[in-house]
């Protein structure tokens, strides 16, 4: 079953996905998106003094060969630079972003669970900038403690956080759904986007092919000629 379900994936899914074949370009307008300036503290960059940066909801453009799709994200790596960039790869989201963000499964959940109690396309500036903080907080919180960066060189914000604490406490008593995350990493900068049943599903899929593909080579082995050879006879 391993094996017909897994080239049956691969037939219809390599020829549009392949890991760190896909492109992604920021293209953001900032003068409409939901957005605020914030004053961010990002000495992993070079910038220990603080910088004025953007906080809110990013629009992605994913490109896959001859083929672009746009998504509504948030950034999830505060210590790279965007820009258009290939290889990109689309991973779970534990599995990103890139050092020194690494995510473990207890962070993940958090983000997905900010995710389902605050974003929405309609979300104010304010609420955006909240969220946008609120994931580079526990990005960097568990880049210190999982990945070992020094505190001085974490992210923080200067000043107000647009409710980012108050979203971050909320998970304490959160007991809803969590959202159902997919990130792409690269050489830039990481995001994470939605993955709701419809367009994004095959992606999800995708995720699995390599799995099942193994499985596949596992059955053809166990019953390949030479196995067969060794085999004990029956009246034996």
């Amino acid at each position: 079953m391993a094996a017909v379900i897994g080239w049956t994936m691969v037939a219809s899914l390599a020829a549009n996905l392949d890991a760190g074949s896909i492109g992604v370009t920021e293209v953001t307008d900032w003068s409409t998106t939901p957005m605020e300036v914030v004053d961010a503290n990002l000495p992993y960059l070079g910038r220990p003094g603080g910088a004025s940066i953007y906080a809110g909801i990013n629009t992605l453009e994913v490109t896959d060969g001859a083929s672009s799709t746009i998504h509504s994200g948030f950034c999830i790596d505060p210590f790279h630079w965007s820009g258009q960039t290939f290889p990109y790869s689309l991973v779970s989201l534990t599995d990103a972003p890139k050092p020194p963000g690494q995510l473990n499964a207890a962070t993940a959940k958090d983000i997905e669970d900010l995710w389902a109690e605050y974003y929405s396309p309609t979300m104010s500036s304010p609420s955006a900038a909240g969220l946008q903080i609120a994931i580079w907080e526990l990005v960097s919180a568990n880049a210190v403690a999982i990945d070992g960066l020094p505190a001085d060189d974490a992210f923080s914000i200067n000043g107000y956080d647009y409710g980012a604490s108050v979203d971050i406490a909320s998970l304490a008593t959160y007991d809803g759904p969590a959202a159902n995350l997919i990130a792409v990493t690269g050489p830039g900068q990481d995001f994470v986007f939605g993955a709701p049943d419809g367009g994004e599903t095959f992606f999800m899929l995708a995720l699995t092919v390599s799995a099942l593909v193994l499985a596949r080579r596992a059955i053809i082995e166990s019953a390949s000629p030479l196995r067969k050879a060794k085999a004990i006879p029956a009246n034996q």
